[in-house]
């Protein structure tokens, strides 16, 4: 008789063990959260620190861009309205050549270079110039603390292999999947956790269950950790087949957690694995590193995913080894 995969005990995540439709994930690849709020309006869902602190550095540069540019033509639209009789040195002859003349002065002023070629002489456009050079120094007093934030922002940068496998392991089989440091820093006391949530098809709830590892803790990321889940008697995929595993419609969430020593902070990092990306019959390639010329091992991090098809060990289980 198959022992129940609900009779472990439940953790609570903080996600809920009711079911909801789809095949949603839990977690994204990159760890995030795949969770949308609503019942708030925009600006209070909103958080603007957060979205510039992780938005991709090119929409951040091109979102200063565009507030530099449109600050600017705003101020540039006020000078032009109040009148270029009210500036010194003006030369343009358009409306066109005007309007630039006056873009050029607002951007000095915004950043308070003042060249003093084009100056003001009324009291008008003196006071909206003084309001503006305050606003650029507050403007840029913000911008150079979000990007001093998001250069100081301590990361983990664990990569993970794109496939979870089910392979052979001391004579019986088990779920192992790979992660590696890309960065020349260094990631100390790592520690991972593996949490799996699975489909209760008598309740129609969701469970998740803590899975023990073959080791939870190593000392140092310099190499690449294959962290290994053994499917043995104390394990809930105990004498299950590949069919009964994807019924569950399981979700493998991955947590590490380590010290990087260029912060000396603790950082955390994130990521699943859905059904459609466990492949089962396979082992990982060794990722062995190669001597350099000058004796330092050089470990090549594009060999991450590698892995070849196999036989899984298990007689009683050899009904799961089908390709992926």
């Amino acid at each position: 008789m198959k022992k129940s995969i609900f009779q472990f005990k439940s953790s609570e995540l903080g996600f809920g063990s009711k079911n909801f439709e789809g095949q949603s994930r839990f977690l994204n690849k990159d760890g995030t959260i795949n969770i949308k709020r609503k019942g708030k309006n925009m600006l209070e869902n909103f958080d603007v620190f957060h979205f510039m602190i992780n938005v991709k550095w090119r929409y951040f540069f091109l979102l200063v861009l565009i507030s530099y540019l449109f600050i600017n033509c705003i101020f540039a639209s006020i000078y032009y309205y109040l009148g270029a009789e009210n500036f010194g040195n003006l030369s343009a002859t358009n409306s066109f050549e005007k309007f630039q003349e006056l873009f050029f002065f607002s951007a000095q002023t915004l950043t308070t270079v003042g060249y003093g070629y084009v100056y003001p002489h009324s009291a008008s456009v003196s006071t909206v110039a003084a309001i503006e050079s305050m606003l650029g120094l507050l403007g840029f007093a913000l911008a150079t603390g979000i990007l001093y934030g998001r250069f100081s922002k301590p990361k983990a940068s664990v990569l993970y292999s794109e496939n979870m496998l089910l392979a052979p392991y001391k004579d019986q089989t088990a779920l192992m999947f790979r992660i590696v440091n890309p960065k020349q820093n260094e990631l100390v006391e790592i520690e991972a956790q593996l949490i799996v949530s699975m489909l209760n098809l008598e309740t129609n709830s969701r469970v998740f269950l803590t899975l023990n590892l073959e080791r939870q803790k190593i000392s140092f990321l310099s190499l690449n950790w294959t962290i290994v889940h053994p499917i043995d008697e104390n394990s809930p995929f105990f004498d299950l087949n590949k069919e009964d595993i994807i019924k569950t419609n399981p979700e493998f969430l991955v947590m590490i957690k380590a010290m990087n020593d260029t912060y000396s902070q603790v950082v955390y990092s994130r990521s699943s694995y859905k059904p459609e990306e466990l492949v089962f019959g396979a082992k990982f390639k060794p990722m062995l590193p190669v001597p350099h010329k000058n004796g330092m091992p050089v470990l090549d991090i594009t060999s991450l995913n590698d892995f070849d098809l196999v036989e899984l060990p298990s007689i009683k289980q050899k009904a799961i080894i089908t390709e992926n």
